[in-house]
């Protein structure tokens, strides 16, 4: 039995402590707010994401299936295009602090199995040196770590808001442009409506929500009152370890790079990434060997975002991809396939595609 500790207290961390605490290991999570669920800025939220839950399941040992609602509608507004998609194996999971969220109800089966939790325990630079080996990194691209760690990353900031609503609905719209770093992302799940868009630092980000607020507003009718700003770090590649001081750390989550980095799909890949920091800490090899099985294409697929992001006329060029789903279904289809987790061959399926006018 080992002494094992972990930073953050996020999905992939407490995937992580659950496990591990049920393999007979005396684990503590460390978590930098007063509470489960997060930041403040961040959430409560809403997030979509694919998922094949019989797979998932079996995979971390933990059913997962009643925190997910299934989608209702998925919409996108690529440029010049609208893009309905089917909904099918499409889900929706609230994250935060509420006993409604996906975090709570990991925290609630971390305490059953015997996890112990230190939270307002932020972990610092200072901090690092003393780090038991083999201790578990699963901060977040936002803890600010990565420099720190010595990570290849790209900062960047991005905004999110949520709010009540009468309706019910679950359903997702993303909104592709040329002055977005990725997509604007908005999520709803049982009357919450959550929000979030990214930009580069070297944007006039706040002119660009302005940009953003008014098209939710032209083609929704949808507004947020409130936008919290966070920094933020992208990694540029996947990293299971990382050796400083003499020590060796297991990386987890959104820090290890075990996210996917076109669609940003971050649920179903902590979900996984937690389980095998669990594992790694058991048997390197065979953490190794499954860090490798859902990461092979993962850092192709950073260089080809990082090629989205500066590629030019990207208002002419992708709307050009979506002449109708004939076109566009192989593409969209073989970036998912390399989503870091369990998702269903048919998910994403396009139903309809339209010029906006």
């Amino acid at each position: 039995m080992k002494d094992v500790q972990i930073y953050g207290a996020g999905l992939s961390g407490l995937t992580a402590a659950i496990n591990l605490a049920r393999e007979g290991h005396d684990v503590t999570v460390y978590e930098k707010e007063r509470q489960i669920g997060g930041s403040q800025k961040c959430h409560p939220s809403v997030h979509m994401t694919p998922l094949h839950f019989q797979k998932m399941n079996e995979f971390i040992g933990i059913n997962v299936e009643p925190f997910f609602s299934e989608l209702n509608s998925f919409k996108a507004y690529i440029y010049s295009k609208i893009a309905r998609f089917s909904p099918k194996n499409l889900f929706v999971t609230e994250r935060g602090p509420k006993k409604s969220s996906l975090n709570y109800r990991l925290y609630q089966t971390a305490l059953e199995n015997g996890v112990n939790f230190e939270f307002s325990h932020p972990l610092t630079p200072n901090m690092i040196k003393s780090l038991n080996d083999e201790s578990i990194i699963a901060t977040g691209g936002y803890s600010s770590l990565c420099k720190h760690l010595k990570l290849r990353h790209v900062p960047f900031i991005h905004f999110d808001s949520h709010k009540k609503s009468q309706k019910m609905d679950n359903y997702c719209l993303a909104y592709f442009d040329t002055y977005l770093v990725g997509y604007g992302y908005i999520a709803a799940k049982d009357g919450l409506v959550s929000a979030q868009v990214g930009f580069l630092l070297s944007q006039p980000y706040e002119k660009y929500l302005q940009k953003f607020k008014k098209r939710l507003k032209e083609t929704e009718n949808l507004e947020f009152s409130e936008w919290s700003l966070v920094m933020d770090n992208y990694p540029e590649k996947t990293n299971l370890f990382k050796k400083l001081y003499g020590k060796t750390f297991i990386l987890a989550g959104t820090i290890s790079g075990f996210i996917d980095p076109f669609f940003g799909f971050g649920v179903n890949s902590a979900l996984i990434s937690g389980k095998i920091a669990a594992m790694t800490v058991v048997s390197k090899k065979r953490g190794i060997q499954e860090f490798k099985r859902f990461t092979t294409e993962l850092n192709r697929m950073f260089l080809l975002s990082r090629v989205y992001d500066f590629l030019p006329m990207r208002n002419i060029i992708i709307p050009r991809l979506f002449k109708n789903t004939t076109n566009s279904i192989p593409l969209i289809g073989k970036n998912l396939q390399n989503i870091p987790g369990f998702t269903h061959d048919d998910c994403f399926k396009i139903q309809s595609i339209q010029d906006e006018r």
